[in-house]
Order: C-alpha cells, then sequence, then structure tokens
C-alpha cells in the first residue's frame, strides 16, 4: 500500500508511466465524475488530471485490512483563480500480487466543486441550510 500512496504523493507525468506497476491491466476507477473498467482509461484519467495548476494529494489516515485499505486525503489545487482544497476518501482493493484492483474515491462534489461556482455555489448552500 506505501508504493501507491508515494505515487499519489508525488504525481507527476513520469509516475504515470509506471502506472503498471500499480494498477492491474482491468482496475476499476470511480469518483463522483468518472468511471473507468482498464488502466488504459485510467492513464488518460490521471493525465487529464495533470493540467491542474498546483495539484497536490496529502494523504492523511490509512486503514489496511488483508486486501482491502481506506485512506483519507486532502486534494489541493487552483481553480477559479485560488487554491481549492477536496477532503476526501479511498477505497482501495489490491490484488494477488499487490496492485489495486478497485479504486473508489467518496468526496462531496456539490461541497467539493459546485458550492465554488459563482451563481450556483450560493443556491446550494442555501439548500443545504434549509436541511
Amino acid at each position: 500500500m506505501e508504493a501507491i500512496l508515494e505515487l499519489f504523493e508525488n504525481i507527476n507525468d513520469g509516475a504515470l508511466e509506471k502506472l503498471d506497476q500499480y494498477y492491474t491491466e482491468d482496475c476499476y476507477f470511480r469518483d463522483p465524475f468518472n468511471e473507468v473498467h482498464n488502466r488504459d482509461a485510467l492513464y488518460k484519467l490521471f493525465k487529464a488530471m495533470l493540467k491542474l495548476k498546483g495539484l497536490e494529494f496529502e494523504i492523511h489516515d490509512r486503514i489496511q485490512q488483508e486486501d482491502k485499505a481506506f485512506i483519507t486525503w486532502d486534494f489541493r489545487f487552483k481553480a477559479l483563480g485560488k487554491q481549492q482544497c477536496i477532503h476526501g476518501g479511498s477505497l482501495l482493493k489490491f490484488a494477488a500480487d499487490g496492485r489495486v484492483k478497485s479504486h473508489v474515491d467518496y468526496w462531496d462534489a456539490a461541497e467539493g466543486v459546485y458550492e465554488k461556482i459563482p451563481g450556483l455555489g450560493s443556491v446550494l448552500r442555501l439548500i443545504k441550510k434549509a436541511f
């Protein structure tokens, strides 16, 4: 598990070229905006993510039991002229060879993205308060 965490904490183009060392060919990935079913599609998704300015992952909690792990993290990047931070977690499932076969990210898309969009954000915050 330490290798995959190091990949994210130091993610760059060079690290992506070694994605086959970390993920199985038929790996599954899902987050609030994306779902892919193989390593080639995951590579393209991560490559697009690298276009964000000031990209940084900070890993916090790590819990591992047998072939599963859950980590919490902060994902920082610059957008809309300022620093953004999304706090989330990832459930990782490992293949017998130690590579990731399933990676599911959990984070609040409304708080992490939609509420930061001018106009839409204020409406969503009002709805949130109402509940």
